[in-house]
């Protein structure tokens, strides 16, 4: 009886299914506009975006690639006023890191280092950010690239050491804040987006005109779909204003530029007991560069020095080839010296007796010479950027006596690194 009763149960419950299907039949999706506000966030994408807002996106973007941006790692001021740098004729530039410059000796690298900073660069702008750089003055930008550097190197057998000022009076182009990089990188940024946030406007507009409801699902899909792209978009516009900067990087390695340094030099010797610290002298110079095309620059060095009693005056032309990787140049320089090793010792040289001619830059003080004599110093070298921040730097000195007479030839090379 019991399993009677069950089995009609189950046939009156398979009788009400099939005959009331209304009662159980699921009902139709019902697709409330609010389950689409989730999309709401990124309605940003829609507005219309202006060449000043593409300008600062663009300055935003590439903040942290264009900060590590120069065209030129210059030596040390206190290397290139003790002379132990390949390029007699100093290539002008600034660079917004500290920087640490290698003598190398015999093919190692040996004790001789010198460092440099841009302390104002540090105080003024570094933790601000290029924002503030940028909105800075031209006075204020270019005292920012006043840079202090102090370097010690044993020359002609004799400790030396220097420290030195240099300050960039101008320049053609400033990587970290040039407008016209910017202005390509905002264009680069609106060729990519506007077409994609024209077309998210007309959407909104049929969005706002359309009462069916299929249809205004279909829009918010689109709507959807087509803020994906720009999100997409935006991953890939950084490297692709890598390269915009890197290309300019390339076109603008050679742009002209004018610095001045001034240091001073002492010698001093490594006793136990005492470094027997001794002033050997002062030195000044101006130097500048100009570009010409996209592969050649000229560049030239005016230098005053005094040791002891004598001065020195040097001039000199230098000519480079190649690109912001790597260089070639030929040097030709004059100078006319007082000081020289010809006319002996001063009487006050507390080192005398460790001299033995090297790299002869004469910061010994020799007694007063009766008749000043010039030479003449053909160089010729490169430069080679092994990375963003790794400079080799070398060079083959030729000298010539005042009757063009051959006298020594010497190998330089350096090697400069940014601490990044």
């Amino acid at each position: 009886m019991e399993n009677l009763n069950a089995r009609l149960l189950s046939l009156l419950f398979a009788l009400m299914l099939g005959g009331f299907p209304s009662l159980v039949a699921q009902e139709e999706p019902v697709y409330e506009e609010e389950n689409y506000d989730e999309y709401s966030e990124d309605e940003y994408y829609d507005n219309t975006y202006s060449e000043e807002e593409y300008y600062d996106d663009a300055a935003g973007l590439s903040e942290d690639f264009v900060r590590k941006s120069e065209f030129h790692i210059p030596s040390s001021p206190a290397f290139f006023l003790m002379g132990v740098t390949p390029e007699i004729v100093g290539r002008p530039g600034t660079v917004q890191d500290f920087k640490v410059d290698w003598r190398l000796k015999n093919y190692n690298i040996a004790p001789d280092l010198a460092i440099e900073g841009q302390p104002l660069w540090v105080l003024l702008y570094d933790r601000k950010g290029l924002d503030e750089y940028r909105k800075a003055t031209p006075f204020m930008k270019t005292l920012s690239t006043m840079s202090l550097s102090f370097g010690t190197s044993k020359i002609d057998g004799i400790n030396h050491f220097s420290y030195g000022m240099k300050i960039n009076l101008a320049r053609e182009r400033d990587p970290v804040s040039d407008p016209e990089l910017l202005r390509d990188m905002a264009r680069e940024m609106a060729g990519m987006e506007e077409p994609l946030r024209a077309k998210l406007k007309v959407l909104r507009e049929e969005l706002d005109s359309t009462v069916n409801r299929e249809e205004r699902i279909l829009i918010r899909e689109q709507l959807f779909n087509t803020r994906s792209e720009i999100r997409q978009i935006n991953r890939v516009q950084k490297e692709r204003l890598i390269d915009l900067q890197q290309e300019y990087m390339r076109e603008n390695w050679n742009s002209s530029s004018l610095d001045f340094a001034i240091g001073r030099v002492h010698t001093y010797n490594n006793a136990f007991d005492t470094l027997n610290i001794q002033a050997a002298g002062w030195g000044a110079w101006l130097s500048g560069a100009k570009g010409f095309g996209r592969r050649s620059m000229v560049s030239g060095i005016a230098r005053f020095k005094q040791v002891g009693e004598n001065t020195d005056l040097m001039l000199g032309l230098s000519y480079h080839f190649g690109g912001a990787r790597f260089s070639f140049f030929t040097e030709l320089i004059y100078e006319s010296l007082e000081n020289n090793s010809i006319n002996g010792f001063s009487e006050d040289e507390l080192f005398a007796s460790n001299f033995s001619e090297d790299i002869g830059n004469g910061w010994i003080k020799f007694a007063p010479g009766l008749e000043a004599i010039s030479q003449v110093t053909l160089t010729y070298g490169g430069n080679f950027r092994l990375s963003n921040g790794i400079l080799l730097n070398f060079a083959l000195r030729t000298r010539l006596d005042q009757n063009l007479k051959f006298k020594k030839l010497l190998p330089v090379a350096n090697v400069t690194c940014l601490m990044r």
